[in-house]
């Protein structure tokens, strides 16, 4: 090959190694610091933290003249929203230990002051070769596992292991430990843990979820975790109160919509059998609505051309508007005129001593688009009640708000500290839009404090039935290890439900595929299997791609695969709703269906590994590295390239329709 090409594919690579190193570097030191407070204070080192000290540097194998170290402790925050938690928590502190050395680099450990384990971070300042060696998952087990049974008492009671991740192109391995109590998975409790494929050690170790460090203050023998109502009992009222429905998801781009099954899948209390109501969980509040998130300031030409439309309210009537909805006790700091490709609105900031906010209104109607009152109460316990609350919110609405495709008879209500939170839903046709309708929010006063829209603008009637069954969707919900009995935080302590384990909405489409609400495959790796693979040519490499959660569900090897599949294959599990046309260059609603052949191939993972500039450098490659190089045209260098970093070698076969196997292949060469 050309010396240019290997010198040219040479850099880089060596530039992509540097960038990732800083980045890593950015990302571990933010990732490990705990948010320190105004009180957090140096101690000094005593014999007992000196005993600590010899301890950690034993359980976490440190060594090394490092030229600072530091003993930091720093008060837990006792506002948990949680009073069972707050009790726990209070007068406890967290303590991190950090060494640092401009050579060896930066290490910190934490630890709570009764000696539960927080967070450990390791970054080392190497400038020396990569350490080529492979280490695979059950290298970076091995590694997390010798040390978290040292740092954690009565660990393998504690965690266990649940997902892993290998993530492509970079040189981490993750592992993901979920908290149990008493045996029983605590929700949205996790422990992360980074091993580094380059030094062969662990990088990071952190606790994350809802609380997750006051978590650790949780003792097993508080709770004996028996369930008095069976799993089938509890499939059945949820099949009950709230299965799976047909309902309308639209895509990211708003572009297109489709027909799908979800539910907002409700806890039940494990003793009593009731729906239970869990206040401690936080609500989806949109801070933008559609109609004004892409809205721009207006030019001065663009404000003459539109103060001449006889359609627009005067900003005199909307001031009075504004005024009527939050009362006169607010005075009007600012009025200006916005737009997005539909509507004009006017932006309204608002003044008043104690809460001063904003809102938007639609410039021809006046109706309300948003409203935000700013409130910095956190001492205040709201008497308000859910049917008050959906009265207030339904007579603002009837006043200032437009109820098109509202459904008022399934309002959600959530409840806060000093907020009750009414969730009006969106409904199309009969059927419910996915994260689509108006959420308002209800002071402790009975006050309306925040007003947000969100409707799309899709063309519902493009979306396509699906040969799916409201049955056979709960089904797939149910079988797939989601649904089962939990501890969940609640105001007065953990609290054995049964209901979703991983925090997600779940929706069912018509590949039968279990996804989030933002399209991610649930549990994708256990998914991926093909009746085909005993003919593979390379099991090792199609198990490795699986690793990564690269790879199909309900394919062969044998299949042609389309060009919406490799988009998805490509992009991991997000769906193909994630295509930028404007990255790849292709109209994809208009080749989504065609069976992709290999030249398409080529060129999607040159852009998607960021290699396209390559292909526009002229004079510097060979003309006979393939048989009819120059029939390739357009994609001559994106072959080239391609070549170059040993993708593909020399037989090359442009108009193919390649099969599922032979484009894994491709795809493990590019990142391997």
């Amino acid at each position: 090959m050309n010396k240019k090409i290997i010198f040219g594919l040479a850099l880089i690579l060596v530039t992509g190694s540097v960038y990732a190193s800083i980045n890593k570097d950015l990302a571990v030191n933010y990732s490990s610091k705990y948010i320190e407070t105004d009180e957090a204070v140096t101690l000094e080192v005593t014999d007992v933290e000196k005993k600590k000290v010899e301890e950690i540097k034993k359980i976490f194998n440190i060594s090394g003249d490092y030229e600072s170290f530091t003993i930091l402790s720093d008060p837990m925050n006792s506002d948990s929203g949680s009073d069972y938690l707050n009790k726990l928590i209070k007068n406890k502190s967290i303590t991190t230990y950090r060494w640092s050395d401009e050579k060896l680099g930066e290490l910190s450990v934490s630890y709570t002051s009764d000696g539960e384990f927080i967070s450990y971070s390791k970054w080392t300042s190497s400038n020396e070769e990569n350490n080529k060696k492979k280490y695979s998952k059950d290298n970076a087990l091995k590694a997390a596992e010798n040390i978290l049974k040292k740092a954690i008492k009565d660990f393998d009671k504690k965690y266990i292991l649940s997902d892993y991740s290998i993530r492509p192109g970079s040189d981490y391995i993750d592992l993901t430990y979920q908290r149990l109590l008493a045996g029983i998975p605590l929700a949205d409790n996790y422990l992360n843990v980074s091993f580094s494929t380059e030094t062969g050690e662990i990088s990071d170790m952190m606790l994350m979820g809802d609380n997750s460090y006051a978590i650790t203050f949780l003792k097993d023998e508080d709770f004996k975790g028996e369930a008095k109502i069976s799993l089938e009992d509890a499939q059945k009222i949820f099949l009950e109160k709230s299965p799976l429905t047909l309902s309308y998801k639209v895509t990211k781009d708003g572009k297109s919509v489709e027909k799908v099954f979800s539910s907002d899948v409700v806890d039940i209390d494990a003793l009593t059998g009731k729906v239970f109501k869990n206040n401690l969980r936080d609500p989806f509040m949109p801070y933008a609505t559609e109609e004004a998130k892409d809205s721009a300031g207006l030019s001065e030409v663009e404000v003459k051309k539109i103060d001449g439309l006889k359609d627009l309210k005067k900003k005199s009537e909307a001031k009075d508007k504004a005024l009527e909805i939050v009362g006169k006790s607010y005075t009007v700091e600012s009025i200006s005129l916005t737009s997005d490709k539909d509507n004009y609105y006017y932006r309204i900031n608002l003044e008043n001593e104690k809460n001063p906010g904003s809102l938007l209104l639609n410039a021809k109607t006046l109706k309300l688009v948003s409203l935000d009152i700013y409130n910095d109460k956190r001492d205040v316990k709201t008497k308000v009640t859910d049917e008050e609350a959906k009265k207030i919110a339904l007579d603002f609405l009837e006043k200032y708000g437009d109820k098109t495709e509202l459904n008022l008879e399934k309002i959600d209500v959530k409840k806060f500290d000093y907020t009750t939170i009414p969730f009006i839903p969106r409904f199309v046709n009969s059927l419910p839009v996915l994260g689509e309708g108006v959420t308002i929010a209800v002071d402790d006063e009975k006050n309306v404090v925040t007003y947000e829209k969100y409707f799309s603008t899709a063309d519902f009637s493009k979306a396509k039935d699906i040969a799916l069954t409201k049955d056979e969707a709960n089904k797939i919900y149910l079988n797939s290890k989601n649904f089962g009995l939990k501890y969940e935080m609640t105001e007065e302590g953990p609290k054995l439900l049964y209901g979703k384990i991983k925090n997600i909405v779940p929706l069912v489409g018509e590949d039968k595929i279990l996804r989030d609400k933002f399209g991610n495959v649930v549990n994708f790796k256990n998914q991926i299997s093909y009746e085909d693979f005993d003919n593979a040519k390379n099991k090792e490499a199609i198990n490795y791609l699986k690793d990564m959660e690269i790879g199909t569900i309900g394919k062969k090897l044998s299949d042609k695969i389309t060009y919406k599949e490799f988009i998805e294959l490509i992009s991991r599990n997000y769906g193909w709703e994630y295509y930028d046309d404007n990255r790849y260059g292709f109209d994809m609603n208009k080749v989504k269906d065609k069976k992709i052949p290999e030249r398409d191939v080529i060129k999607f993972l040159i852009i998607d590994n960021s290699l396209q500039d390559f292909t526009k450098a002229k004079g510097i490659f060979k003309d006979d590295l393939f048989k009819n190089q120059k029939s390739l045209k357009e994609y001559e260098n994106y072959y080239i390239i391609a070549r170059g970093f040993g993708y593909i070698g020399d037989e090359i076969n442009p108009d193919k329709e390649l099969n599922l196997e032979e484009i894994l292949y491709i795809i493990y060469n590019s990142i391997k």
